[in-house]
């Protein structure tokens, strides 16, 4: 069972410490090694536009960026380096996920695990140690960017409710505006109904005037009453 354990891909292969920093080797390159002319060098403003800064609309809405690190970087920026061999914390939880032990039970899991610390020499504190300062850098973390981001959610409420107060003191404006332009409109309306009474009578009258200023019409001749002459003629006739 021993000599099982031994054949885990992570204790024939340890790790070792790996150390990143900028390289030693890097090339110094002087001020004309970038193929600029001296005339270049000495009118840049000719040779380099001036960069203008962006223009901001006026309904732009200035944005928040939460800085949520990478775990990486978290532990990096806390001074937690790789322990020993490389054995951290998270070594043993690659060894978890490793398909050698993933499917074991609990007790097979934590057997392997020590096993492989053991033959490794790593101590089982220094791997507790390393989780806690872990778990610490991530709580500070989370709680540093958590105090940023509450106190800018509640400047961004408190400028919602001042949006909102401006918002309804505008509404209350043009509201107002609305109103009076439908009083003045309903008062023109009225105005214009009586003028157009107005007008119609003023037509009524002028056509009445017309008609009475024109000729009457020409009727047929009347007969003429008879004279008293022919009334005596015909009374002694009749006699």
């Amino acid at each position: 069972m021993r000599l099982k354990w031994l054949e885990l891909p992570w204790i024939k292969k340890p790790e070792g410490l790996s150390v990143s920093g900028p390289g030693s080797g890097e090339a110094c390159s002087d001020g004309n090694s970038n193929g600029k002319s001296e005339k270049e060098n000495l009118m840049p403003h000719l040779t380099q536009p001036t960069q203008k800064a962006p223009v901001r609309s006026a309904r732009e809405v200035p944005s928040f960026q939460v800085d949520l690190s990478p775990m990486e970087n978290i532990y990096r920026e806390a001074g937690i380096m790789n322990p020993r061999r490389g054995y951290s914390i998270n070594k043993v939880v690659e060894m978890l996920h490793s398909e050698h032990i993933r499917e074991l039970s609990k007790e097979m899991k934590r057997a392997a695990v020590l096993m492989a610390l053991e033959t490794a020499g790593i101590p089982i504190d220094q791997v507790q140690n390393d989780a806690k300062a872990r778990q610490g850098a991530l709580d500070s973390h989370e709680a540093e960017q958590r105090k940023r981001v509450e106190a800018e959610w509640a400047r961004k409420a408190e400028e919602v409710i001042q949006i909102q107060a401006e918002l309804e003191s505008i509404k209350a404006h043009y509201m107002a505006r609305i109103g009076r332009n439908m009083e003045g409109v309903a008062r023109e309306k009225a105005t214009f109904a009586n003028w157009l009474t107005l007008k119609q009578q003023e037509r009524q009258s002028i056509a009445d005037a017309v008609e009475l200023c024109l000729k009457s019409p020409v009727s047929e001749p009347a007969s003429a009453p008879p004279s008293d002459v022919s009334m005596v003629k015909v009374s002694a006739k009749t006699v």
